[in-house]
């Protein structure tokens, strides 16, 4: 809640405590009621509700293939969904609602190219890190190849790949809430089956659960989760990786609790990104995908180097 009010009162112009509870009360001046209402409001709600689903997919990736550097940013899925929204709005003119469609094209394949070349039966972290890595790359290159043809359009859609939310109003949010809230409902409902699926996949089967398909489920509604987000913001990375660990940290072994919890820090995160992109290069922005990406690198090198070595018989 403080993060939100000062969302609301963070910007270009300042708006102390006093003017904004004015604002909430109906009065104060125009500028500053659209300020806070028409620009702050929305991008404070796409934050929060964009940091829960980006928290609540990396969890869901980690669970269910039991791979704790498992992400949307590190499995090649955002910048695949980036390089087929920049193709798209290249080569032809769509309307909004055709973006989380393609986006979510692009992620499947990039999500199974990886899991393809990491190999389907040992989904060792460091393999599917490493085709992540592959598959991201040769995501990024199309992407830039892309670029150099798209004339006029390059430099917006060199920001969009920065990832922000600057300039995201109630129209936006209103585009991706469907595209967000189901999956991102569904999955905090369905606690048992993914309780069940952090079991053995022989344990799981025993006590009823259709683990191939529940598995599948899953990660539809996880990769759903990301690239709907990236159709409207850019990529932005970490996030998924970065919130699913520190509720892990909390919560222990209770996992009914991860997913919840994992949505919470993944909000609390990009707010606060957010927030500190409209404030360290003022009067400029910088983007937010830039600040997630400083924070998740050195986590992402902890993980790795934390990791126990196998001990010798």
């Amino acid at each position: 809640m403080l993060l939100f009010a000062l969302g609301l009162m963070a910007g270009s112009r300042w708006v102390s405590p006093a003017m904004l509870l004015s604002v909430m009360e109906g009065g104060s001046d125009l500028l500053t009621r659209i300020s806070v209402v028409e620009l702050r409001l929305p991008r404070n709600l796409l934050g929060i509700l964009g940091g829960a689903a980006l928290g609540v997919a990396g969890a869901v990736m980690q669970g269910v293939t039991r791979n704790p550097l498992a992400s949307p940013g590190l499995t090649g899925v955002i910048a695949s969904a980036a390089l087929a929204v920049v193709a798209l709005r290249t080569f032809s003119t769509p309307a909004a609602l055709w973006l989380p469609s393609v986006a979510l094209a692009g992620g499947l394949f990039g999500g199974a190219l990886t899991f393809a070349i990491a190999g389907r039966r040992q989904l060792q972290p460091e393999r599917v890190v490493l085709a992540g890595i592959a598959v991201t790359a040769l995501a990024t290159a199309l992407t830039m190849g892309i670029l150099l043809v798209s004339g006029s359009e390059a430099a917006e859609l060199y920001y969009w790949l920065a990832g922000s939310l600057m300039g995201r109003g109630w129209l936006q949010l209103q585009m991706v809430l469907p595209w967000l809230l189901l999956p991102l409902v569904a999955l905090l409902v369905m606690r048992r089956p993914f309780q069940l699926l952090q079991l053995d996949d022989d344990l799981a089967l025993a006590m009823g659960l259709a683990v191939g398909r529940w598995r599948l489920i899953f990660l539809t509604l996880a990769l759903l989760l990301a690239v709907s987000l990236v159709a409207f913001t850019g990529p932005i990375v970490f996030i998924g990786l970065v919130a699913p660990h520190i509720a892990k940290r909390i919560i222990g072994n209770q996992i009914q609790h991860w997913l919840p919890l994992s949505a919470l820090f993944g909000a609390l995160l990009l707010l606060t990104a957010d927030i500190l992109a409209r404030q360290l290069a003022f009067p400029q922005e910088v983007p937010v995908g830039m600040l997630t990406a400083l924070i998740g690198a050195p986590w992402l090198i902890y993980l790795l180097n934390s990791r126990p070595t196998p001990r010798s018989a």
